[in-house]
């Protein structure tokens, strides 16, 4: 918790800082999907007519929100806040792999329409959590928070809509169970984002 309250206050100072100094600031929001990781679980489903179904480390949908800080017409540096998770569902019961990751990111750009960029992710709270008859086979697992590492590239069509196509790296180490191999959660994705 203290460290939490040190990043918001750290967030809060590098704003305030930023508007005294001139800097650009904006909102963030967007979300896509993502791929690869190690294979959590694979649903068999009874109907022949449906594909089995697999949960991934890296998958499959994330969300995030944030600010921009634009330095120069050069350089800008984000902080983003996302829920990531993927999840396969039957009638009978669920497996789903889930985390809070906070992205700290900086870019340049070399046009009006392209950027590259990376940084640090702190991913927390991640756990695998099954439900009815997948319990049976896959434990409820909690995982220690994690550092990892993003490069991106990201496209912009309009100004305030950007095409962003990133890999992550990242492993996780069950807390229950410290005999356990890691997890490996890379993984790389296409989001959608919204400039305001």
């Amino acid at each position: 918790m203290k460290k939490r309250m040190l990043l918001a206050v750290a967030l809060l100072v590098a704003t305030t800082g930023a508007f005294a100094q001139g800097v650009k600031v904006r909102g963030v929001v967007g979300g896509g999907l993502t791929f690869g990781g190690d294979t959590i679980a694979t649903i068999d489903y009874v109907d022949d007519d449906v594909s089995d179904a697999k949960v991934h480390a890296g998958g499959l949908f994330a969300l995030n929100g944030g600010i921009e800080l634009q330095f120069t017409d050069l350089v800008s540096a984000q902080a983003l806040i996302g829920y990531h998770f993927d999840r396969a569902n039957a009638s009978n019961g669920s497996v789903r792999f889930e985390r809070y990751p906070l992205d700290l990111l900086g870019h340049f750009r070399v046009n009006n329409w392209l950027r590259f960029g990376g940084g640090a992710r702190y991913t927390n709270n991640a756990k695998i959590r099954a439900t009815g008859a997948a319990h049976n086979f896959i434990d409820n697992v909690s995982f220690k928070p994690t550092w990892g590492s993003v490069v991106e590239a990201e496209f912009f069509p309009v100004q305030s809509w950007g095409i962003k196509v990133r890999y992550v790296s990242e492993k996780f180490k069950a807390k229950d169970y410290p005999d356990a191999p890691q997890l490996d959660g890379s993984h790389g994705g296409v989001y959608f984002n919204y400039y305001f």
